[in-house]
Formats: C-alpha cells, sequence, structure tokens
C-alpha cells in the first residue's frame, strides 16, 4: 500500500457505485463523450447500480427465506 502511494498509483474501483464516482470526476473521459453523452450514461449507471443494489437474487432467497 505503502509503495503504491509512494508511486501514486490509485487502485480500481471496487464496483459499479465507485466506478461511477471516478468517471464522473475524469475530465479526459468527459471530455471525450462530450457533457451531454456522459451524463447520460452516468445517470443510467447510477440506475443500474441502484437496481443492482436492490435486487434480490435466489441464492439470498434460497438461503434466508428458510430461516425466517
Amino acid at each position: 500500500e505503502a509503495k503504491r502511494q509512494e508511486y501514486g498509483i490509485e487502485t480500481l474501483p471496487e464496483n459499479l457505485g465507485e466506478a461511477v464516482d471516478a468517471l464522473e470526476n475524469d475530465e479526459v473521459v468527459r471530455g471525450g463523450l462530450g457533457e451531454h453523452v456522459a451524463e447520460k450514461f452516468i445517470e443510467a449507471k447510477r440506475e443500474e447500480h441502484t437496481d443492482y443494489l436492490v435486487d434480490v437474487s435466489q441464492w439470498e432467497l434460497d438461503r434466508y427465506l428458510e430461516k425466517f
């Protein structure tokens, strides 16, 4: 960790939410996409992440419905 910081190497996002946050703050990517496209893409990915967070998987149903 210390070496990584010493060299200024950042870690990759751990999930879609962090990736969208990084994209939102990346002026190079936003400039390449254009503001309108970047905003619409970010909006779509935030919605996708929210949908993912509230989705109940079959594994969760199988595991927890039996217990409660």
